[in-house]
């Protein structure tokens, strides 16, 4: 079986390769390399702003679905109060 990597971590590390002191290396080299297109390279940096907004509203979704969750400590739906085993 072959794992392949998201393109996402490839353009991390391209982007992280590319900011480091006494880059010489080419993102065009770098993207051929690790078999992404530059023009997609360039989309995920473009869309970094929009991709951080979506992570926190996430986040904040994710923090209320949990309050919902944990409210009065016991379990909810049809599910939770059947006290039989099946």
């Amino acid at each position: 079986m072959r794992y392949e990597t998201p393109p996402e971590v490839k353009f991390q590390i391209i982007r992280d390769m590319t900011t480091r002191d006494n880059n010489l290396l080419n993102i065009s080299w770098l993207c051929k390399y690790a078999g992404v297109s530059r023009s997609g390279y360039y989309n995920w940096i473009n869309q970094e702003a929009s991709r951080l907004e979506r992570d926190s509203k996430d986040k904040a979704d994710f923090e209320l679905i949990l309050v919902a969750y944990r409210y009065r400590g016991y379990a909810k739906g049809a599910r939770g109060r059947c006290r039989c085993q099946v």
